[in-house]
């Protein structure tokens, strides 16, 4: 258990992580529901550079900047787990139309800010925009949340009750859900408990003179980095069901056995 759970082991398990999904995703084909294929693709493309990212602030132990980067990856791939087995109606067109809604969420901020100029949206683009957005609110409501019209918890179960258990744990990503989405919004917060968390203070003597040193907490840093790769691992299965790539279903359920069994 002392070797399992260290920076070093992480860093081998997470290139061995990246070296399958490479191996196995790439290169990406659709032949059918094209559109499907490149959004979850993207939001995979997208989790490999991030978790590139959190591999190198875990070597520099940047623990607030990995949990703040799972938290984001955490939301991708619960996406990504609702367009594979197409469980929203409509799906593909809400994932896309669902971005009228963030535009136009911030251009009204803006502007009762009374700067609206500063939103990168033209004054030729303002109606469409708008257009765009009742369109959407008229299809599907006004629950805009998150793009299912769900919030992100609902998300996650629905998740949770499609996909194969994990481990045997029938609620997996629920349980990602709390230990990355909720601690990580903890350990990011600028409160004094949140930047508490990454770090621990030690008293060293410089010179004859007493001072506190902060380092990292080693154990929310080793925290922070298994349950990242447990999300990345969760992109790769996620990519992988839908292009029909049954080994990496096996090669999730292996790894994430081997980091969740005690």
């Amino acid at each position: 258990m002392v070797d399992k759970f260290t920076k070093h082991n992480f860093m081998k398990m997470s290139q061995e992580a990246l070296d399958f999904q490479l191996k196995a995703l790439y290169p990406v084909r659709a032949i059918e529901d094209v559109t499907r294929v490149n959004l979850v693709f993207l939001n995979h493309d997208r989790n490999f550079s991030t978790f590139l990212t959190i591999m190198y602030l875990a070597e520099h132990e940047r623990v607030a900047d990995i949990y703040s980067l799972s938290r984001s990856m955490f939301e991708s791939i619960i996406s990504m787990g609702l367009l594979s087995k197409n469980l929203i109606k409509e799906d593909v067109e809400r994932y896309q139309e669902f971005q009228y809604i963030e535009i136009c969420k911030t251009h009204n901020h803006l502007k009762q800010l009374g700067l609206e100029h500063l939103g990168g949206v033209s004054a030729s683009d303002i109606d469409c925009l708008y257009s765009k957005r009742n369109e959407y609110l008229r299809k599907w409501g006004r629950s805009t949340l998150t793009w299912t019209g769900k919030s992100l918890e609902q998300n996650v179960r629905l998740v949770d009750k499609t996909y194969p258990s994990t481990c045997n744990e029938k609620r997996f990503y629920e349980y990602l859900y709390c230990q990355v989405y909720r601690k990580g919004s903890q350990a990011t917060h600028s409160s004094f408990g949140g930047l508490a968390k990454g770090v621990e203070a030690e008293q060293v003597t410089i010179q004859g003179v007493p001072i506190l040193r902060f380092k990292a907490n080693e154990a929310h840093l080793i925290f922070s980095c298994f349950h990242s790769l447990l999300g990345f691992l969760s992109s790769v299965r996620f990519l992988g069901y839908l292009m029909d790539k049954k080994e990496t279903e096996d090669y999730f359920q292996k790894i994430a056995s081997y980091v969740i069994s005690e």
